[in-house]
């Protein structure tokens, strides 16, 4: 494909107005992931989500919301900038209840049928690229020397929901200190920290490209990992090499070449039992005298072993 075509494509993409089409796609799956969450982690209550639609609406806001809270968090902002405008938190709120509450899951069904869920997926994953892309460029004007500020806001405005999710089950009534991002971190939590990087490499002039060709690019890892997902579940394309940089840089060689070392003596000292019987068959073959003198050997201790009355002794 023409590159000037390419180019055209990642500026379109860039220059694409979120709300509220993108918006609603993000609503729509962020409430399904806490409507899935809940079944997956049940409280005490039974029925919850009848019983306790305030908590379950507060949990829903904060996961539509946490890409800007944590942000404005971090950075020292309001952390209700996002609710002064209402009509996100109305459309949000819409999307909430009819997942939740619409007559016979009619909604929840047709957002799990793999065409409809696609698109939402696609939808959420532009909304995603361009967050990470907004948040790296409004940092930068804050604090233009602070490159590790500058990535942990571009990230987390990517990927902020999946931060929050600890905090979501607290408000549920769950409360879960070892089942959370920091400990094992999800391929999006990761891929949201390599974009925010190379979008601040590109912005340096480190990288080379285009900025059109690099936002295209990231738009487009992000929507294929959703799409291999949606097909065949879990997919982390960074984990073998996670596998082979942990086992570089983060075990120490002493221990390495003290294991292999071990290994090998190990399987050294190990009896072979065919090995040895071979050349001892193969010596008693060839020296008939020696045979002659083992049989003979072995009848005296027989002889011995028995008592006057011929009987054989234990």
């Amino acid at each position: 494909m023409n590159k000037e075509v390419l180019i055209d494509i990642g500026s379109q993409l860039s220059r694409l107005r979120l709300y509220p089409v993108f918006d609603i796609c993000h609503y729509l799956l962020t409430a399904l992931h806490v409507r899935d969450d809940i079944q997956q982690y049940p409280t005490v209550t039974q029925n919850f989500i009848r019983r306790h639609p305030l908590s379950c609406w507060l949990s829903t806001m904060l996961l539509c919301f946490s890409n800007t809270i944590l942000s404005n968090f971090l950075l020292g902002d309001s952390l209700v900038q996002d609710f002064l405008h209402h009509q996100h938190l109305l459309l949000a709120t819409i999307c909430w209840y009819c997942v939740f509450y619409s007559p016979l899951d009619l909604l929840v069904r047709l957002i799990r049928c793999l065409p409809i869920h696609l698109v939402l997926g696609i939808g959420k994953e532009l909304y995603r690229t361009r967050k990470i892309y907004d948040g790296v460029r409004s940092t930068i004007v804050i604090y233009p020397e602070a490159y590790l500020v500058i990535i942990l806001i571009g990230a987390i405005r990517g990927c902020g929901t999946s931060v929050m999710t600890l905090v979501d089950r607290f408000i549920r009534g769950i409360w879960l200190p070892t089942h959370h991002e920091f400990l094992f971190p999800s391929f999006t939590t990761k891929a949201c920290f390599l974009s925010s990087s190379i979008f601040l490499l590109s912005h340096l002039q480190i990288l080379k490209f285009e900025h059109e060709l690099i936002y295209l690019c990231i738009a487009s890892m992000f929507i294929y990992v959703r799409v291999i997902t949606s097909f065949f579940k879990q997919y982390d394309p960074f984990m073998p090499f996670e596998n082979l940089t942990s086992g570089l840089l983060f075990n120490s060689w002493t221990e390495l070449i003290t294991d292999a070392y071990r290994r090998a003596a190990v399987s050294n000292s190990l009896p072979a039992p065919q090995n040895a019987a071979l050349p001892a068959a193969a010596s008693s073959v060839n020296n008939p005298a020696g045979m002659m003198n083992a049989k003979k050997e072995m009848v005296n201790n027989d002889s011995s072993s028995k008592g006057v009355d011929g009987k054989k002794r234990d």
